[in-house]
């Protein structure tokens, strides 16, 4: 999906940006622009899967499979 900064005006295709090292757990969903480094949202439709993918690998998500599966 190609995505525009609202600073600088960059396009850019979401699968060649880098994610978001902002080191507050933001689980990834937002992308620094190629250009400037600013932190951009992810588009909804994006938000939601990535959502998902972070909360798979979740430690709780882990523990709570894990305790599922001794009971």
């Amino acid at each position: 999906m190609m995505m525009k900064c609202d600073i600088c005006g960059c396009e850019f295709d979401h699968t060649k940006a880098r994610h978001c090292d902002c080191g507050f757990d933001c689980c990834g969903l937002m992308l620094k622009c190629p250009r400037c480094g600013i932190h951009i949202d992810l588009p909804p439709e994006l938000k939601k899967e990535k959502q998902e993918e972070h909360d798979k690998k979740s430690i709780f998500t882990r523990l709570e499979k894990e305790l599922e599966d001794k009971l």
